[in-house]
């Protein structure tokens, strides 16, 4: 709001200048000798203005300005212009956000529109990892944010069932099946180790005894795949703090691409049909047997394979280009992917190639291949002692979400007034989630489960958590409530900070969600819950001997509440009362 401020002010010059309409830059400097804004407006404007000192027009600018929401307003340098606001302007963004109150922050950029968000897509092969952890954290922040936003969201989870993985995974449990009734049998080649292996062949022996013993491999296949989808959901409604039947709308199946199916109104498109029309447009090309795509004709480095010439089974880029096709078809007017970087150049592939049948005709004109944005994230390194976490004794290989949030949850220590399940459960959640969010996604995590554990101020969960628990414990001392209060009391540098500091929140988040970067706003409640500390630690909040200063502080307390409670909602945290 009070960027906003500024850049009217701006415009209104730029206006009375007989300079047209122009939305002026304005970012907030990293000295606060600068001022609380700063504008490089009369660079821009130079080309416009030829022969005229980028200094020159700065001046100009500032002799037009209305500089009543202003304590200073100078130019400085070669041009730059510096804002320092007014004590009153900074207390009338406060008296805003109470006004607004929870409504604050929210958008309406997405307001009518549909959104499609896919993440994680993992076969279900074994309980979801670390691996799988910040693709699921970060896809349902983003859907948060879309939802903020004003979008319709549907959350899908895209997977196959019926590759070469979900066979070894039902010829592993045969093989522990087999095992456990005396009739062991060669393991698979490259099949799944790990207890959990174990743990399904067991609850098939417990229901069907040794009934299974001559089955082919499809029924364990199913029941396995009906057991981990199950543990899939269960640790995704823990993860994000949803029923199990709300973590995902839609469950899309890969083996409905391959054959046409009218009822079926995802799948209109099939592998055979893209691959038609990639012949028809010169996309396609037989060589050795095997089918390519001419990817170089597109721009992309090298053709790749889309049809295997040994097995005649597609490459998993095929299935892919008809996933996005039918995604396009389906009417969404922003369309989100979600991978690891070892999708790096996969998906480039298959965009280029819905961008030619696009261009080519096959896809209607709505189906604009740029509505399908893609957010890369890169890899997570857990580490203990500084080292790296590999072994797991359920997973053989890797640890999964469920092993991290119940490691830190052992260590745990509240308030023993709320030293519950729960609350535990709650707040190991939280550092899960807040680690994994607190970096871009295209930078690596090193998650420090020594560090997760601390609960003391080094911990960056409980620094913010300690905020909210200090404010919710101003409000239990003061037995009131914030209402009809001035502001005027407010005009200590601590107390402006904050205030300017919570003005930001609306900018956060409509960055956030444009730019999918979730860490934007992980970074905002670090740095707002550091000023807040700041001022709880110099001044007094209650202070009977000055009630007006009490009521405005309490005030000022009670906007952090809302946007700190606005934050946890958009990142999926839930604080305690107290700690």
């Amino acid at each position: 709001m009070l960027r906003a401020l500024v850049q009217e002010r701006l415009r209104e010059s730029l206006q009375s200048l007989g300079l047209g309409e122009i939305t002026p830059e304005v970012t907030v400097p990293d000295k606060p000798e600068f001022g609380d804004f700063s504008s490089n407006l009369a660079f821009v404007l130079k080309p416009r203005m030829p022969g005229t000192p980028p200094r020159q027009i700065a001046e100009k600018i500032v002799a037009r300005l209305d500089k009543s929401p202003f304590a200073k307003v100078e130019v400085v340098g070669p041009g730059f212009i510096n804002f320092f606001l007014q004590p009153e302007t900074v207390q009338h963004a406060l008296r805003e956000i109470l006004n607004q109150e929870y409504h604050y922050g929210r958008l309406e950029m997405g307001q009518g529109q549909r959104a499609l968000v896919e993440f994680v897509s993992a076969n279900p092969t074994g309980p979801l990892t670390i691996g799988h952890c910040r693709q699921a954290v970060l896809g349902d922040v983003i859907c948060r944010l879309l939802e903020n936003a004003g979008y319709d969201v549907t959350r899908e989870y895209y997977y196959n069932d019926a590759g070469r993985q979900m066979k070894l995974l039902g010829e592993s449990v045969r093989a522990r099946y087999l095992e456990l009734l005396g009739q062991p049998v060669p393991f698979p080649d490259e099949g799944y180790h790990g207890e959990y292996i174990r743990e399904i062949a067991r609850e098939i022996q417990k229901r069907h005894g040794s009934n299974w013993a001559e089955a082919s491999v499809e029924p364990f296949k199913e029941f396995a795949e009906a057991e981990l989808f199950s543990e899939i959901k269960r640790t995704l409604s823990r993860l994000f703090r949803l029923p199990p039947e709300r973590v995902f709308d839609i469950y899309y199946n890969e083996t409905w691409l391959y054959a046409h199916d009218t009822q079926n109104a995802l799948a209109s498109v099939t592998n055979a049909q893209v691959l038609e029309w990639l012949r028809e447009l010169g996309f396609a090309y037989e060589k050795d047997g095997a089918i390519w795509f001419k990817a170089t004709a597109l721009g992309r480095p090298q053709d790749r394979v889309l049809v295997r010439s040994h097995t005649g089974e597609p490459t998993y880029r095929l299935p892919d280009m008809a996933y996005h096709a039918n995604k396009l078809l389906r009417g969404f007017d922003l369309i989100v992917d979600i991978f690891g970087a070892d999708h790096q150049d996969t998906y480039q592939d298959v965009l280029a190639a819905v961008r030619a049948l696009w261009e080519g005709g096959k896809l209607p004109k709505e189906c604009n291949p740029h509505k399908i944005r893609v957010l890369i994230h890169q890899w997570v390194n857990l580490l203990r002692g500084g080292q790296p976490v590999k072994m797991s004794k359920r997973m053989a290989t890797f640890v999964t979400i469920d092993e991290l949030i119940d490691e830190i949850k052992s260590t745990v220590e509240l308030d023993p007034a709320l030293d519950t399940e729960q609350t535990r459960e709650d707040f190991s959640v939280n550092v899960v989630r807040y680690f994994l969010l607190m970096r871009s996604a295209d930078s690596h995590v090193n998650f420090d489960l020594d560090l997760a554990k601390k609960q003391s101020k080094d911990n960056p969960v409980y620094y913010v958590m300690y905020a909210y628990t200090r404010i919710r414990s101003i409000f239990d001392k003061s037995k009131g409530s914030v209402g009809a209060v001035g502001f005027q009391a407010l005009r200590l540098p601590e107390e402006l900070a904050l205030i300017k500091k919570l003005d930001e929140f609306p900018q956060i988040v409509r960055d956030a969600t444009e730019h999918l970067a979730p860490h934007f706003l992980a970074v905002y409640v670090h740095e707002l819950a550091g000023i807040f500390h700041d001022f709880y630690e110099k001044h007094r909040v209650l202070d009977e001997a000055n009630p007006e200063v009490t009521q405005a502080r309490l005030a000022l307390c009670y906007g952090v509440q809302i946007v700190l409670e606005r934050a946890f909602a958009l990142l999926g945290l839930k604080a305690p009362e107290r700690m």
